[in-house]
């Protein structure tokens, strides 16, 4: 039919979402935790379901842009190869509130109720799996790619096909894609060179810990003038000129230290997200994402929502596949 590729999102080739369902489900539950018990969003049974009724709505938002594809990415349990490489990955975070690690079978359950499709692949975080993915889209498939999360390690992904779609307030998602990369970064580096920048200035949420003494403004300058974090080290040690004219005294040392020297590759390899994983689960056909009205015409759906009594939701998911129960 002729309107068939107009609904693509003015793509003829396709449109992919990537979802981080961990920072969606962390981010609903925090805000819900905020909020006064007057507020809260408790059901007949006494069951609290705002979070998932926030949940619900983030995927009905990411489907109104009618995205050919869609699938939500979670981390596996465990520790994955970046704890191996560095034994304090992420060990500032608190541990998990078990209220949260309740919700997620519950979250994984409406999810596939809606009929989107959810990937986990074992000892393999949700990051290297959208990184995977999204590589994938685009040179087979020739998508584009928007990557729903709040995370800033994304950034590194970013092309002309890859864009990020940022959660705000209101349920309303803001797209953050190359002009507003450079604007952030003053026009000095590059999305591929984002995985330097962060190897230089430490990633505190995961307790990267990049050079002593690097911040921002520092760091953009130098990969300003060098391409990656290796041709940097490699002018402090060398004691280039081009680089003692560069930063602090100060920044100058911790470059050339041991220390500083050790601490920038680490970073680096800890904040680089994988995008050739070989895990089968990720190199599929990714037709398999496709959305489709479900086979049985939203029952299942329907079941879902009226068990957890997420009416609302329930009446936009309908909206979108244009079913009428």
């Amino acid at each position: 039919s002729s309107s068939s590729s107009s609904s693509n999102n003015t793509n003829n080739n396709g449109h992919i979402v990537l979802v981080d369902g961990m920072s969606f489900l962390f981010r609903a539950f925090y805000g819900f935790q905020a909020r006064s018990d007057a507020t809260k969003l408790i059901n007949s049974k006494g069951e609290d379901v705002g979070v998932l009724h926030a949940y619900a709505h983030a995927m009905c938002a990411l489907l109104e842009s009618k995205p050919s594809h869609f699938a939500v990415c979670f981390d596996s349990k465990g520790k994955t190869f970046r704890h191996e490489m560095f034994v304090d990955y992420k060990a500032n975070r608190p541990p998990t509130p078990e209220a949260l690690i309740a919700l997620i079978p519950k979250v994984s359950e409406l999810v596939e109720a809606m009929a989107i499709e959810t990937v986990k692949v074992s000892g393999v975080e949700a990051d290297d799996i959208i990184g995977t993915l999204a590589t994938r889209s685009v040179t087979e498939k020739g998508f584009k790619v928007s990557i729903a999360s709040p995370d800033k390690d994304f950034c590194q992904l970013l092309n002309e096909n890859v864009r990020m779609l940022r959660p705000g307030g209101g349920g309303q998602f803001s797209a953050f894609t190359l002009r507003e990369f450079a604007k952030t970064h003053e026009e000095l580096i590059q999305p591929e060179q984002f995985v330097d920048f962060l190897a230089l200035v430490g990633d505190s949420s995961d307790n990267v810990p990049g050079v002593e003494g690097v911040g921002p403004k520092t760091a953009r300058k130098l990969l300003n003038k060098y391409a990656n974090v290796d041709a940097i080290l490699e002018a402090a040690k060398n004691g280039e000129d081009e680089f003692e004219k560069l930063g602090t005294k100060k920044v100058r040392e911790a470059l050339k230290s041991e220390k500083g020297q050790k601490s920038a590759q680490l970073s680096r390899k800890l904040v680089e997200i994988r995008t050739k994983l070989s895990a089968p689960d990720v190199n599929g056909d990714l037709d398999a994402f496709r959305v489709t009205t479900p086979d049985d015409y939203g029952r299942k759906a329907m079941d879902c929502f009226e068990r957890y009594e997420l009416p609302s939701a329930a009446d936009r998911w309908k909206a979108i596949h244009n079913i009428i129960l």
